[in-house]
């Protein structure tokens, strides 16, 4: 008789942190236990147009900002950083961090994690080009009356440029930066799906450790919005805080709440190392929670039917109607692939950034796959005191609730005064339990693309 052999469980053993609510995890979780917000009013010194901002003031991109590790990895990140944008530094900050707390330097001196049973996946924005990178090139092809005389851009500008400058924009850096750094050579992924990135970066290689093609990945993922042009592009499509351009205003983001405003816009990345569950009892590593699955959507019916792009009153309900979708089509998916009801969910992480939009979209999906159930569920979203960091955002968000797992204590969805009826949720009103035993993480974008994660307490 063949011997049926049990899935493959998959567990978080590290995780590492490089955000505006702190560095550290301990860090972190104190600024979620305080409420200390990671917003900030812009200094007058600052080259960001608008008015508050959630950067990480604690990370200057010295090596002493990338964790304990051993000095011959020291001296390699160290050569590395004149490579990497900002973002990517932050990428591999997050990642070092995560490999030191999951001890991949020991497991390997043990005989365990070998590098062909190790790889990685790290998801990003697009990493724009700063200004001060095209500046000398722009002033070489400018004409007489002041404006960019583009066709000399191949002779006179790009001569300009730094030879590497495209090194350290690359989406594809941050994954293989790690991979050399860790020898994590099982496989290597990058991901581009903006605020929906770690869900899909996350699922994927849980699929990979379950099928048995790894023992262990590194996964996260790094964003920013506070670059010149991306914050720029950001506030011309509305999920900013439409105040932000007005210095007098104190802006804050308030998810779910009915005088919201739009995102305060921040940078951030945070990573997670995941393996086996047999092959983390076998090392005696710290298991934080288990991760069960992971799914991806994306909804794009409602933007094919819509006539004439300059309607802004058509891009809403195009916005609304697509990302409604997609999250309520990841979350069935995530229901039926993992074998849960709503009776299973402890609490539910919410992308929730402030936007008007996308937070009644994220509830209406909500409470079309929860039912009533969704009255007795309590909610939580970060974003209030983290910002919105892009694509790392839900990276971030995802090791926040682990710790809120961990601790059991529910996480308070901060700046929520009165809460929309047009988001008929439960909300975390305050700091403590219970969370019960696990949670769904939603990670969402506002043009129709969703990922849904169930994690729980491992109970071995």
């Amino acid at each position: 008789m063949t011997k049926q052999h049990s899935p493959r469980r998959v567990v978080v053993t590290g995780m590492g942190v490089v955000s505006s609510l702190g560095t550290t995890l301990e860090e972190l979780w104190n600024s979620c236990v305080s409420g200390r917000s990671g917003v900030r009013a812009t200094k007058a010194d600052e080259p960001y147009p608008v008015s508050n901002v959630a950067p990480v003031d604690a990370f200057s991109g010295k090596i002493q900002d990338f964790g304990e590790m051993p000095d011959a990895k020291k001296k390699a990140i160290r050569k590395g950083l004149k490579l990497m944008a900002r973002e990517i530094q932050l990428a591999v900050a997050a990642a070092q961090k995560a490999v030191a707390d999951a001890r991949l330097d020991a497991a390997r001196e043990e005989g365990l994690l070998p590098p062909r049973r190790v790889g990685v996946s790290f998801a990003s924005d697009y990493v724009y080009t700063t200004s001060k990178e095209l500046i000398d090139g722009i002033v070489a092809c400018r004409a007489e009356d002041g404006s960019l005389d583009a066709p000399r851009w191949p002779q006179d500008g790009l001569p300009k440029m730094t030879p590497i400058w495209q090194l350290k924009y690359l989406t594809n850096m941050p994954a293989s930066h790690i991979t050399i750094y860790n020898e994590l050579f099982a496989s290597a992924h990058d991901v581009t799906n903006r605020e929906a990135s770690f869900g899909v970066a996350l699922g994927e290689a849980v699929e990979k450790v379950k099928s048995g093609k790894a023992d262990a990945m590194l996964v996260g993922a790094t964003g920013s919005r506070l670059e010149s042009v991306r914050l720029a592009a950001f506030l011309n499509e509305g999920e900013l805080a439409d105040d932000l351009l007005d210095r007098s205003t104190d802006s804050v983001s308030r998810p779910f709440d009915k005088r919201r405003r739009g995102a305060i816009p921040g940078e951030g990345s945070a990573a997670v190392f995941i393996e086996e569950l047999e092959s983390a009892k076998k090392r005696g590593a710290t298991i934080y929670a288990e991760i069960v699955g992971g799914t991806y959507r994306g909804s794009f019916r409602h933007a094919r039917e819509v006539d004439g792009w300059t309607s802004n009153d058509c891009q809403i309900a195009q916005t609304f109607e697509d990302a409604r979708d997609s999250i309520a089509s990841a979350l069935r998916a995530l229901f039926r692939k993992c074998g849960i009801s709503p009776s299973d969910v402890g609490f539910i992480d919410a992308s929730a950034r402030g936007d008007v939009r996308l937070d009644a979209a994220e509830a209406a999906a909500l409470r079309e796959v929860f039912g009533d159930a969704l009255d007795s569920i309590p909610t939580t979203a970060l974003s209030g005191l983290l910002g919105n960091p892009g694509c790392g955002c839900g990276a971030i968000q995802t090791v926040a609730a682990i710790l809120s797992l961990q601790n059991d204590a529910l996480v308070p969805v901060a700046n929520l005064d009165e809460l929309d009826s047009a988001c008929p949720i439960s909300p975390v009103r305050e700091f403590g339990g219970p969370t019960g035993d696990s949670f769904v993480k939603i990670c969402a974008q506002s043009v129709g693309q969703a990922s849904a994660l169930y994690l729980k307490r491992c109970a071995d």
